[in-house]
């Protein structure tokens, strides 16, 4: 009789075992930055297959991204016999697309519905436009899809156009409803409707809701600080028969708000056991204390303190300041070619983050002019190409029939070419590979031929990376059973931009949103100006919620890195905001009693503390409304220039001229501004 295979736990720290082998009731596992979650989490899995006899069927194990499910998958297998991990290691929304292949014919819908991305949908919107007879000026499109999303969040759409039973009269039907029956329609559904359709049927079938509360003994849920409160009831919902919640989270990484989210949910909900994971196996201790230094700063979180479990030691933070944009970006790529060539730091090892997109221009541009290899995170998604959507809907039009695909492919085919290639993949569909059907449609439609002839090489080389992708996912999933184009088509709709990474030598470009999840041997904060990080209009929109969701940002940012972090920021004028530039107050809070944890490099003043105040001060002042209160030939003070005169007032943009001794003429934000005569009299 073969021994039972016992899961060793020698290399996890005490409060990972804990987590491990703490196996029933609700259980809340407050996961620092760098704390070896996913560790923890695979160990657990393993633990309750290997050492408990918790069959997989049994198990539900839910995470934000298919990048980190494969990899949780990848890393069970290595201590499970036999190496196959249970269908239920998923996503959120994966594990709504598997309930509902198996229950959503309960509302008249197909097991083969469809799933549309973000790309899909806004040509259904346009669509519907069209038909409606509604111009489409610039940004109707993306307006209307965000109303759709707020439609659907705010009312019981299912019942009312869903259903079999759903007692709609046409002509009343409102434009969101008409969006709401052509998905219905062409057997569609996008993220918002997994989650939403999953949450009725287990909500309006006592039978449904029983036997899946009965499928699983054990339940984990990794990220749950992102959760919405739809999210939140699901996996809650799903716990009840055995109530075993394992949830996994940091208050202090929930950046996500903006979109739904609810970091409280997870603060205030009342688990029976509490576990910490304090460790900190990432960054060195100097970035691990700056990080604490200024999260600290936030009430809405679980207070703890970071232990760092590497050697204290390295380089310490660094802080250029810059007297503009252009000496900033010039800064960036002459230390980053420095490391490069003299410290043998990888491009690949190294990323500049920043709060907004605009930021990258001036990076891109030194950086091509100093032939710095890049690549930036976030432009188009690679699945929202247009080649990359073209080749993925040759596949769907043949597999599941879809008329938005047919749409498209009949505005890039000449009729007879497109349906005889239809016919002979169909009949190919079940004999060849998904990448060998694909290499045959490639060529068949003529889809290569065009971009060949138009010498779109980019196009060509992204469809040989797609094909590249699929050859590796059917490699990953050789031992699933449904392996096939409809399963691909389904994995793919759900994937996010974090899901796809080429690995190139080349520096990281992304936002700090971007970035979560990730980490790099060094990390640089660019352009780290007050108003920026923190954003005053996030602040301006939702007070101390939107500034300790900013600080959580800067947290992030910062615990990214591993070995070098770096801050920069410049001074000017930033137009987008209409500010003077000042450094950020996140930079300030980076200090604990023994003095700043950075060193400073360029020429600062500490004068410039007093713009970073003026700016925090005018977010408490009420507005003042679109008129400048200053006017032409007036005398005010500022707090780092002095004194000067008001050369011209703009009241569209919110600023005035000024032209100071010494300084010549600035464009600044009068809320920085004092008369003169109100400046004599305050002192």
């Amino acid at each position: 009789m073969m021994e039972k295979t016992k899961t060793k736990l020698d290399g996890l720290t005490p409060e990972q075992r804990s987590a491990v082998t703490t196996t029933e009731g609700h259980i809340r596992v407050v996961a620092g930055a760098g704390s070896g979650k996913t560790r923890t989490l695979v160990y657990r899995y393993a633990y309750l297959l290997n050492d408990m006899g918790i069959p997989q069927s049994d198990i539900l194990c839910m995470t934000f991204t298919n990048k980190a499910a494969q990899e949780m998958k990848t890393r069970i297998s290595a201590l499970c016999p036999g190496g196959v991990v249970g269908d239920f290691v998923t996503t959120i929304h994966g594990f709504c697309v598997k309930f509902l292949r198996k229950e959503i014919y309960r509302l008249g819908l197909p097991e083969n519905f469809i799933i549309y991305d973000e790309e899909d949908m806004k040509a259904l919107v346009k669509e519907v436009l069209e038909e409606e007879g509604i111009a489409r000026r610039k940004g109707i499109v993306g307006n209307y899809m965000e109303e759709l999303g707020k439609f659907k969040a705010m009312t019981p759409y299912i019942e009312r156009f869903v259903i079999p039973t759903a007692p709609f009269n046409l002509p009343d039907v409102p434009i969101f409803g008409k969006m709401v029956l052509r998905q219905k329609r062409y057997f569609a559904l996008d993220f918002d409707d997994l989650l939403y359709y999953t949450l009725h049927i287990l909500d309006n079938f006592h039978e449904v809701r029983a036997k899946w509360q009965q499928q699983f003994q054990y339940i984990m849920v990794d990220e749950v600080q992102d959760c919405d409160r739809e999210e939140w009831r699901l996996f809650t919902t799903l716990s009840e028969a055995f109530g075993n919640l394992f949830v996994v989270g940091d208050a202090d990484q929930a950046i996500y708000e903006w979109r739904g989210a609810h970091p409280e949910l997870f603060v205030n909900w009342q688990p029976n056991t509490d576990i910490y994971l304090k460790e900190n196996f990432r960054s060195l201790p100097n970035i691990v204390c700056l990080a604490d230094c200024i999260i600290e700063n936030n009430r809405n979180r679980l207070p703890r303190t970071s232990i760092t479990m590497r050697p204290p030691g390295g380089i310490r933070t660094k802080f250029y300041h810059s007297r503009n944009e252009k000496s900033e970006a010039d800064k960036t790529a002459q230390v980053l070619k420095s490391l490069n060539r003299n410290d043998g730091v990888a491009w690949n090892d190294m990323a500049i983050l920043y709060r907004a997109t605009y930021l990258s221009r001036s990076i891109e541009q030194t950086f091509i002019r100093e032939k710095i290899p890049y690549v930036v995170w976030g432009g188009v998604r690679f699945f929202e190409r247009k080649e990359i959507k073209d080749a993925l809907g040759y596949l769907r039009l043949i597999a599941l029939d879809d008329d938005m695909a047919f749409k498209r492919m009949d505005r890039n085919a000449a009729a007879g070419r497109l349906v005889a290639t239809i016919l002979e993949a169909r009949q190919a569909l079940d004999k060849k590979s998904i990448s060998a059907l694909l290499e045959f449609i490639l060529e068949s439609s003529g889809l290569l031929e065009m971009y060949r002839v138009d010498t779109e090489e980019e196009r060509l080389e992204n469809l040989q990376e797609l094909l590249k992708s699929i050859r590796l996912y059917e490699e990953e999933n050789k031992n699933e059973e449904d392996l096939g184009v409809e399963r691909y088509l389904q994995d793919i709709a759900l994937y996010t931009n974090a899901d796809y990474r080429k690995d190139d030598d080349k520096v990281r470009l992304m936002t700090v949103h971007q970035a979560k999840g990730l980490e790099f041997p060094l990390v640089w904060i660019y352009g780290l100006n007050e108003g920026v990080l923190p954003s005053h209009r996030t602040i301006r929109e939702r007070g101390e919620a939107g500034l300790e969701e900013e600080r959580r940002l800067m947290y992030v940012a910062c615990t990214r890195a591993m070995d070098r972090l770096i801050f920069s920021d410049s001074e000017g004028f930033n137009v987008q905001n209409s500010q003077a530039k000042y450094p950020s107050r996140f930079i300030r809070e980076a200090e604990d009693c023994c003095g700043p944890l950075y060193d400073i490099e360029g020429s600062f003043s500490p004068t410039l503390w007093d713009g970073t105040d003026g700016l925090i001060r005018s977010l408490e002042e009420p507005e003042r409304g679109g008129d400048p209160v200053f006017g032409e030939g007036e005398l005010v003070h500022h707090p780092v220039f002095g004194d000067g005169v008001i050369t011209d007032v703009d009241p569209d943009c919110g600023v005035v001229t000024v032209r100071f001794e010494g300084f010549g003429a600035r464009r600044i934000d009068p809320k920085l501004l004092v008369s003169v005569e109100d400046s004599s009299n305050n002192c």
